[in-house]
Parts: C-alpha cells; structure tokens; sequence
C-alpha cells in the first residue's frame, strides 16, 4: 500500500524498514490489543496502522509533536489513526508487555536476530560525512569556520562528541561530525552554500580511491546508480586535474538528468557533460569518449555491508526491492545472482575501451560474488586486444597502504562497510 505523507521519503522509508523487522511482533500486539477490530481499523490501513505503532512504541507510546504550518499537517487518515492509538495505548502498552513476557525478550529489539540488531545498534550511532568544495574553499577553511560557530576539532573519531569534528583519516577532503550535529548542519551557511556537502561514506572513500588515478586533461565516466551530490564530488577532483566528467544520459531517468543539472549549476561546476548514449552503446571510437582515461563504476548492488541502508538507498538511486530482505539481514541468492549477472556485464564493458587506464570499482555488498569473485571471473573472459598488456587486478594491500589497490573497509560502528577495487588496465 502506498500512502502519501507530507514528511521526508527517506523518514517514510526507515519507519517501514523497522516495522517491516518487526512484524510478527506488531501483528501480536494488534491482535492481543484487539485494537483493529475496536477501532474498526480497515484492512488496507493495517500496513500504515502496524508503522504507526512501531513508532508510537519507541516514542514509549507518546505523540510526536506536529508541525503548525499550514499545509505540513498529516492527512486525515493518519490523524484518524493516531487518535486511535492514543486511544488504545493502555491496551497496547498492555500487549507488548505479554508478548515481552511470553517470548522472555528482556527488550524489544530481542525479538530481532543478532545480526539485525547489532546492525540497528550501529545505524543510531553512526557519525555524519561531510566532504569540502575545495573549488569554494579549502579543508582548514572550513575546519576554521566550523570553529568560529563553537565546534572543537578532535584528531581521531573515537573522541567525537556532540559539539566536536575531525577529519577522515581515509578521506581527505572529507569531515566527520557526531550524529547530534545533523540539525546544525542542515541550516548551517558551509551547507546552504555547497562548501561543505553531507553523504554516505562509502561515496567518499569511492572519490578518494579515484583522486590518485585522475590524469591531465583525462575523462571520468560515470557508471551505475549515483546521485547529482556524487557526479559534483567526482567533478570536484576531477577539475584539480581539468578533466571532465561524463554521465550516459540514456541510463539516467530525465529526472535524474535534471537533478545533476541543477545540482552542478547551483554549485557552479562547469566540468560535466552529459552524453546521449547509454553506456553499453559507447564503444572506443566514439568521439565523446576519447579523452577517457579513468572509468567509475558504481553498481546496484545488494547494500548489504550498510549498517542504516534507507538514506543511502534513497539518495543514490538503490533498489527499494530488497528491503525486505535487508530488514532480515540477508539478500536472497536469486537477487544477489541477478545483479551479479548486471554487474559483470557492466565491468565487461569498461574493460572494452583501449585508451582507459584504470577502473574502480565499488560496491555497498559483504557478498564475495559482487566483490572479488565477480572482479576475478571478468578479468578471466576478458579478451585482451594483442597490441595491448593483459589486464590485472593487483594485489589486495591494506586500507593504511599508500599504494593500495584493494581497499575493503569492513562495516563497523564508525562507518559502513565499503568494498572498493582499483583495476590498473595497461
């Protein structure tokens, strides 16, 4: 069911992913509470009814405040709801304490699985990544801006608290700050601006493991599911260099088209241009792409190495299809199997084009077969041109190494989990 509330997709989005966890367990406490049946709650309404109430509970059966604007309030239905579940809530309190009780779950996130929950535990604690324009400012000046608001700068992540940031130790163009400052940085000037930009980590170790390889006057395609935030990151680099970046245009909706145009006119980055073509149409002759000689490729894949999967979904352009899965912390084999196959075929692509020296290559995935397997089974069927070396992927070196070529951050409390190859071609 599909029900429209004037709130953020993505909040949308993560309030169903939690219910979707607990689902067996809220359809235990309706049907003790018989709140369905005395509230006279219609079938349809049950799916947005069993949300309702998995907030509700971690609101410990509270209102949210409400906007006061004209227009901001929620629709009809969902007030009619919630008056029902304050109507309710001694009942339902009541039900979730039997349940609590009858399964000897000590708190609710016990009914999850071990796996689910330390991924919960860690998606309320994961810091904020924010990376710098440095077209519009360098990293100390921002770092001196944020200070003359009253934040400190620590040195390493793990003293980050509420009024404090450091920088990324893997990333440097990027800013760590601690979850409570979201609300600073939203309104903050640095982000109204563009010279301080918030994103997923895994966009940012992507960028970084790209910087090192960029060439003179050279090209960046795009390949994959990206957002415009992440087309500016690449172009940011990417103009350190005066090189450009290319998007295939034919494997963008027209309103991402426009969301990367928007986005790179507001921030006033020029180096982009978006081809007609899709990429598997693109070949080595074609004119647009003879300056290429860098290839990213950001894949669909199964988002299974994110602690908190929902906004990175939502601003990259994922696959809402397997949150059903993800809210089990497990992909299914069919799934992981169908995007393999698209990824390789992808990857195939990239290795077509004889003037590009390097591909990187990333995934948001803990599956080997979308990671080291898919990358080594390419490499093996690709047929080299004979006036051309073989291709290689070099050797797996650690994150801290200089010279890696292989970078696997595992997901952890400070981050999430980011599988990142560089395949060096010639």
């Amino acid at each position: 069911m599909c029900v429209v509330i004037q709130v953020p997709l993505c909040f949308v989005y993560i309030a169903g992913l939690a219910a979707r966890a607990y689902q067996d367990l809220l359809e235990d406490i309706i049907t003790d509470s018989c709140f369905h049946t005395s509230q006279q709650i219609p079938c349809d309404l049950l799916p947005l009814a069993m949300v309702m109430l998995f907030d509700f509970q971690e609101q410990r059966f509270l209102s949210r405040e409400r906007s006061t604007k004209e227009g901001e309030g929620p629709l009809q239905e969902v007030r009619d709801l919630e008056s029902s579940l304050q109507r309710c809530k001694t009942k339902l309190a009541a039900s979730l304490a039997r349940c609590r009780v009858k399964q000897s779950l000590q708190s609710v996130s016990c009914f999850l699985s071990d796996p689910v929950r330390t991924k919960q535990h860690r998606a309320k604690r994961l810091p904020l990544y924010a990376w710098v324009n440095t077209l519009k400012a360098s990293v100390d000046e921002v770092c001196e801006a944020l200070q003359s608001t009253g934040l400190c700068e620590v040195k390493i992540m793990t003293d980050l608290r509420e009024a404090t940031f450091c920088r990324d130790p893997l990333c440097p163009d990027t800013l760590v700050f601690s979850q409570q400052l979201h609300a600073l940085l939203q309104h903050s000037t640095l982000t109204s601006t563009h010279e301080l930009n918030t994103q997923d980590r895994s966009v940012c170790v992507a960028v970084s493991a790209l910087r090192p390889l960029l060439f003179d006057n050279g090209d960046v395609l795009v390949v994959g599911c990206f957002s415009a935030m992440t087309v500016a990151h690449i172009a940011v680099a990417a103009a350190a260099r005066s090189g450009r970046v290319l998007v295939c245009g034919a494997d963008q909706t027209p309103l991402q088209i426009e969301e990367i145009q928007e986005l790179l006119t507001q921030m006033d980055i020029k180096n982009f241009r978006v081809l007609s073509e899709a990429f598997c149409a693109l070949n080595e002759w074609d004119a647009a792409v003879q300056r290429l000689k860098v290839i990213i490729v950001l894949p669909q894949c199964s988002s299974s190495a994110l602690n908190d999967p929902v906004p990175t979904i939502h601003s990259e352009h994922g696959d809402w299809d397997l949150l059903p899965d993800l809210c089990h912390s497990s992909v299914s084999r069919s799934k992981i199997h169908t995007m393999a196959t698209q990824q390789a075929r992808l990857l195939a692509h990239t290795l077509s084009f004889p003037k590009v020296q390097t591909l990187v290559y990333c995934t948001r995935s803990v599956y080997p077969e979308e990671n080291e397997q898919l990358v080594k089974r390419v490499l093996e069927k690709t047929h080299t041109h004979p006036k051309l070396l073989p291709f290689s992927q070099e050797t797996q070196q650690t994150p801290s190494s200089s010279g890696s070529k292989h970078l696997s951050s595992p997901t952890a409390a400070s981050s999430h989990g980011c599988p990142d190859r560089r395949i060096p071609l010639r």
